[in-house]
């Protein structure tokens, strides 16, 4: 099986793009923007108005388990085959995903997860998003293109995924670090009063929001040996198992996506994250503010 790495730059995708014979797989773009209500932004609007050349749209919330109370929940494994076979997407395809956010990184690593945890590894980010492919000039378009359906056939990895189950035994057991990829005032619960309960946090858990992972200058993700520090100065330990959370399991892939530049792949995804905690726990584990009551 042929495995590519999970982050690519904006040269070597304009490259490929330009001449397909440099890959030694096919590969399809997707754009995995996702947005939340507090962007006041329209992901499948602004792909409709600019996107890079040949990329599909990947609607992550169109793309879930629908059935579920809970936000962007993984979907069944046949709802996945045939939503990407609806891309064109078969098992021997490269799959490059990324996001339209200013920073560079929100949500695509979202989709990185999702084909991970489906049996696909050929899949990777774009380093930088569209933001950077704007910023050094490659093209973008409003041409939506048109593909051949594709089969898609999943193997589901469980062990890529964790549920409220698991998170509350580990209260107890403590066997895993709880790595919150959210900014610090959600997580610490003094965010406005009206985003309750959207803040707090699980006893025990680490803050590592999702903005630390990428360089603020040049909208890349850092490189592993400054992920590394990033981990180490955060408290969270490398050697030992973590499972990243977030607000409804978005960014935190984002988490398992720098654990795995440093080494470490196989950092699975509370999937159901706050959306299921908040509705789900009893109030004693919901801690708001930066001390965690004792006792």
């Amino acid at each position: 099986m042929r495995i590519v790495s999970a982050l690519v730059n904006v040269s070597w995708l304009a490259e490929r793009l330009s001449s397909p014979a440099l890959s030694p797989l096919p590969i399809r773009v997707l754009d995995g923007s996702y947005y939340l209500p507090k962007h006041n932004r329209d992901q499948r609007a602004e792909y409709r108005q600019k996107h890079i050349p040949g990329a599909l749209f990947f609607d992550i919330q169109e793309c879930s388990d629908k059935s579920s109370q809970y936000r962007n929940m993984l979907p069944p494994a046949q709802q996945f085959e045939s939503y990407v076979g609806d891309l064109g997407v078969d098992n021997n395809t490269h799959v490059v995903v990324y996001d339209g956010m200013d920073r560079g990184l929100f949500s695509a690593a979202r989709v990185w997860w999702m084909f991970r945890v489906f049996g696909h590894p050929k899949v990777s980010v774009l380093n930088g998003g569209l933001v950077k492919w704007c910023e050094l000039g490659h093209p973008v378009t409003e041409e939506i293109p048109q593909v051949e359906k594709a089969k898609f056939s999943a193997t589901y990895n469980p062990s890529l995924v964790r549920d409220f189950d698991f998170v509350e035994k580990n209260l107890t057991q403590k066997s895993v670090q709880m790595v919150d990829s959210r900014s610090a005032n959600v997580f610490n619960g003094e965010a406005d009063p009206s985003s309750k309960p959207d803040v707090g946090h699980m006893p025990g858990a680490i803050n590592v929001p999702l903005g630390r992972i990428v360089d603020y200058e040049t909208k890349i993700v850092k490189s592993p040996e400054k992920l590394q520090e990033m981990f180490t100065a955060s408290g969270v330990d490398l050697a030992r198992p973590l499972v990243a959370t977030c607000g409804s399991g978005v960014t935190a892939c984002g988490v398992a996506l720098a654990a795995h530049l440093c080494g470490k792949e196989d950092v699975p995804v509370y999937d159901g994250s706050w959306s299921e905690w908040s509705k789900r726990a009893p109030p004693e584990n919901i801690i708001c503010g930066t001390h965690e009551k004792q006792g």
